[in-house]
């Protein structure tokens, strides 16, 4: 069972029965001690160095969705909605000038352009580590990502998820509109729509209604590899997918010869370097033109393709069409 699908079983949905309302945490410019639900405190934390305006970069859907960074504060601003379940340990997290700190059970909701970590950076409690379940609102795409949190580490996400259900969308949509409102009863009716995403949520990971958008966290494929070298070059593979991944840095990457490693690519995958990473990258094609909006250029360049032609040329080697044909054939057969 994935830690997403764990968490919701035995955390998220339970709580979300049980008076949800009183763990929400909404964060803005003005937040108060006295706004914050009990067991969580709140302290003022000044934004230190200069604000850096980001420009042409994109993420999932093709989209600007960073706005800014601050580098010296480890903060970063971004074009979307932002949910932050806590599910185990104590967080320590800033949004804008102020520091949230709670345990777990909590809701952390953040409104566009609301400064937070970047990730390099680890936010963490007295405990020393927190495990939290990060949802995020794309154009067309819900994310979740479960990350966890060391002191003194980085942020590391375990697992990666990319939802494209028109109904997940509108309602976790309408629970964050409704939550800023401010209106009467937002609480409330915020509370009941939470109730409802879980439990769609749940039906999605079930049916496997997702892609993992990233090289970082594809536990299904790795479930169905037993540990080994396969494994073990799969995942090396993912977690440098935007590095040079010459035969020369994935072998010293790997600790073994040049000899060693092409002896055990023959013995244990019966294919050549090359070949094992061209298919995985056309795999990893294959969904992201499914089940993506990106452009083929950024899924080229995503996967580490030198240009677009070369993409678009391997890519017509390994399944005879252009990916663009792909895109078009494998969609009208949904």
């Amino acid at each position: 069972m994935s830690l997403l699908s764990k968490s919701l079983v035995e955390k998220l949905i339970p709580w979300s029965r049980h008076n949800a309302q009183e763990r929400f945490i909404v964060a803005h410019p003005k937040m108060s001690v006295a706004q914050m639900p009990n067991g969580v405190i709140l302290k003022r934390r000044k934004i230190v160095g200069p604000r850096v305006i980001v420009k042409n970069r994109r993420e999932y859907g093709n989209v600007r969705s960073r706005i800014a960074n601050w580098p010296e504060a480890g903060l970063q601003e971004w074009e979307h909605y932002k949910m932050i379940c806590v599910l185990k340990g104590q967080m320590d997290f800033q949004a804008g000038n102020h520091a949230v700190q709670c345990g777990e059970g909590f809701y952390l909701l953040l409104p566009p352009g609301m400064p937070e970590p970047d990730g390099i950076k680890s936010y963490h409690g007295e405990s020393t580590f927190c495990d939290v379940l990060n949802i995020i609102l794309h154009p067309h795409a819900v994310q979740c990502f479960v990350s966890h949190a060391e002191h003194g580490q980085h942020v590391e996400c375990r697992e990666n998820y990319l939802f494209k259900n028109n109904g997940l969308i509108m309602i976790f949509q309408a629970l964050m509109e409704e939550i800023f409102s401010g209106r009467d009863d937002s609480f409330q009716i915020s509370a009941d729509l939470l109730c409802a995403f879980w439990t769609v949520l749940q039906r999605d990971v079930k049916q496997q209604m997702y892609i993992n958008p990233g090289p970082v966290g594809r536990p299904d494929i790795m479930a169905q590899k037993s540990a080994g070298f396969e494994a073990d070059l799969l995942h090396y593979i993912q977690t440098h997918l935007n590095q040079s991944l010459t035969l020369e840095n994935v072998t010293r990457g790997m600790y073994l010869s040049r000899a060693q490693f092409a002896r055990r690519m023959r013995q244990e995958t019966g294919k050549t370097f090359v070949q094992f990473l061209t298919d995985y990258r056309i795999a990893e094609a294959k969904v992201l033109l499914r089940d993506s909006d990106w452009t083929v250029t950024t899924i080229a360049g995503f996967l580490g393709f030198k240009s677009n032609n070369y993409f678009q040329t391997v890519f017509r080697r390994a399944t005879g069409e252009t990916p663009g044909q792909y895109r078009t054939v494998i969609r009208k057969k949904r």
